[in-house]
């Protein structure tokens, strides 16, 4: 009896897509609970944003780490509760967001992370097919 092909029977790219995000960001979960930071995947990549630029408005946050508006704004109000960030109203559509002195002191042990993760993924798949991969994922990104 032969079995009918499906596109969940074979490798279908977008399930492998999103299977490997669960796992990353699993493994991320626990990095930063292995450090001892109080933060979500989600926060944490707030943060990093921040790190790399203060006063980035919610949507360029959004934007820079490719998730929702509605979930970056949940991520700030609960890192602003955490006092990890700052905001500033610019107008009624438009905040800033601004880290704390909390935050800058914490910045050596998120920036750990992100590169025992970075590192973890080279060691995993090799240099040479992470660069292949991170231009198919861009290539992708900006199709939209």
């Amino acid at each position: 009896m032969k079995t009918k092909k499906t596109p969940y029977s074979s490798s279908a790219i977008g399930c492998m897509i999103g299977c490997a995000n669960q796992i990353l960001l699993s493994q991320l979960e626990n990095a930063l609970r292995d450090a001892a930071l109080p933060l979500t995947p989600l926060e944490y990549l707030v943060l990093r944003a921040i790190y790399s630029q203060e006063g980035l408005q919610q949507c360029e946050i959004a934007d820079m780490v490719g998730r929702d508006r509605a979930g970056v704004c949940r991520a700030v109000s609960a890192l602003v509760k955490k006092g990890l960030v700052a905001t500033q109203t610019v107008s009624y559509k438009c905040m800033r967001v601004y880290l704390t002195d909390k935050s800058r002191a914490m910045e050596p042990k998120v920036l750990h992370v992100a590169d025992s993760r970075h590192q973890a993924l080279l060691d995993l798949v090799g240099t040479e097919k992470f660069e292949v991969f991170n231009e198919v994922l861009q290539k992708i990104i900006k199709s939209k």
